[in-house]
């Protein structure tokens, strides 16, 4: 007997990889001195050229939205990307990585919350039992379980905050697909908007100066909107055509695992048991949701 598989549910897991390579171009932009949100102005910047310049070649027309949709647009690249990063960066200045990485995940709960209301999506077991197990295979993984780390207000609420924005750009995404708009359309506005959200937090002074005595982090940083976010999240959008918005977070989950994978090959990051153990249950979960997957219409 055959399982079928959703190619959909690949494309997710593909971009979820892709996105797990964020440490390398974060570091190394960090040596050259470009401080986070300058990184993530870039990064918007970039990804905002490229994208225009795919739609120019691929058919303009993408380019055409409606006036009444604007809100969605502006709302995906506001609270999805600037609000995500924004937070993201401050929950780890007040708390460890692994703590802050085990917050973002708290994304999954959000959306399949969110999804019940807003898409009439059905709460299942199989969905909830993937969703927890998940979180604590990322729990694993991140090292955060045992650490007896004291969590502050400020971490815990920045923290849920980031999990929140993280999984906004789900919830959007999907209903300017229902909309008819293409995954092409989505991520494009959502960047262009995205970009002009970072203005108001970002030196450009020096980023400036950074960019003059270090060129080479420009490179860097166009790298990082071709491998690590334009590419992904075109990945992302597309699966989201046929896979439940409340699942396509929870297959995202295995971002933390290549992230540790890299940071172990090429930065000699330390990979525990319980690490390893972390890795297998939330590639297990993965597998578990996908198994006898259904496309989007479905109701499980």
């Amino acid at each position: 007997m055959k399982t079928r598989i959703n190619y959909h549910f690949v494309l997710i897991f593909l971009a979820a990889a892709l996105w797990g390579t964020a440490g390398l171009f974060v570091r190394t932009a960090g040596r050259y001195g470009l401080s986070e949100m300058q990184l993530v102005l870039f990064r918007t910047l970039f990804s905002t050229l490229v994208l225009g310049i795919i739609l120019i070649i691929k058919d303009r027309s993408l380019f055409k939205i409606k006036i009444k949709d604007l809100w969605l647009f502006i709302a995906a690249g506001i609270l999805s990307i600037v609000l995500f990063n924004f937070c993201y960066y401050k929950t780890m200045s007040l708390t460890s990585l692994s703590v802050a990485a085990v917050l973002l995940y708290t994304a999954p709960f959000f959306v399949v919350i969110m999804s019940v209301f807003i898409f009439k999506q059905r709460l299942t077991l199989k969905k909830c039992a993937a969703c927890v197990t998940a979180f604590v295979g990322c729990c694993l993984v991140t090292g955060a379980l045992g650490t007896g780390e004291k969590l502050s207000a400020a971490a815990l609420i920045f923290g849920l905050l980031t999990g929140f924005g993280y999984s906004l750009y789900t919830v959007f995404s999907r209903l300017l697909l229902d909309r008819g708009y293409n995954s092409y359309t989505i991520t494009f506005y959502t960047f262009t908007f995205a970009f002009f959200g970072c203005i108001p937090f970002t030196d450009f002074k020096s980023a400036a100066a950074v960019c003059v005595n270090a060129p080479a982090v420009i490179p860097v940083a166009f790298l990082m909107a071709v491998l690590n976010t334009v590419l992904p999240y075109l990945l992302y959008t597309t699966g989201l055509c046929g896979v439940d918005a409340s699942i396509a977070p929870i297959i995202a989950m295995v971002e933390p695992v290549v992230a540790t994978l890299i940071g172990a090959a090429v930065y000699g990051e330390a990979l525990t048991l319980s690490g390893i153990v972390g890795i297998f249950i939330v590639l297990l979960s993965v597998v578990v949701l996908n198994y006898k997957g259904r496309v989007k219409n479905a109701e499980s």
